[in-house]
């Protein structure tokens, strides 16, 4: 994906609101429904990251809190919403983000479980010998109405130095 360009339209299957009486009860709760990019990210100006998995050491120990503690500061330079992309199943991103503090800190999460739009800006990433197979390379976006207006990406495994939320309040256009 090219800086200027607008984000590929993806549809994502999410699980939202209560579980009505007709519904088969889940344990995160809600009913299945259709998110686009567009319900996410239109009229907005968003950070979108991403990486290899929940619950991974440096997803969980570097990335994550770099924007969990800076939710605040970004809000200030403008940013309506920050979205962390994840290539889980729904029930463990859910999880992962009570547990780590995300969903509590004001981040987003959505889950790309499939990879489509991981696939779709062509930054899909394998890593057999740790058990990844076809999760998302450690990228962040900075989107405006749904145009990229800057993409960072992680080229080294297990770091988070380009991608981490202190360097992402660098990149801001204020």
């Amino acid at each position: 994906m090219i800086e200027g360009f607008k984000i590929p339209q993806v549809t994502f299957r999410i699980r939202e609101g209560d579980t009505s009486d007709n519904e088969i009860a889940c344990a995160i709760g809600g009913k299945w429904t259709n998110k686009s990019t567009d319900d996410f990210f239109k009229n907005k100006r968003v950070i979108l990251f991403s990486l290899p998995g929940a619950f991974t050491p440096t997803c969980s120990s570097l990335q994550l809190p770099g924007f969990e503690n800076n939710c605040e500061r970004f809000k200030k330079l403008g940013i309506d919403e920050i979205y962390c992309l994840v290539v889980n199943d729904i029930h463990v991103t859910k999880v992962w983000a009570e547990q780590t503090g995300g969903a509590k800190s004001g981040l987003k999460f959505i889950t790309d479980t499939d990879s489509s739009l991981v696939n779709k800006l062509k930054l899909s990433y394998s890593a057999p010998d740790v058990g990844l197979i076809n999760r998302s390379k450690r990228f962040c976006i900075i989107l405006d109405d749904l145009i990229i207006k800057k993409i960072l990406i992680e080229e080294e495994r297990g770091v988070c130095n380009v991608t981490s939320g202190e360097n992402i309040l660098t990149q801001i256009d204020k």
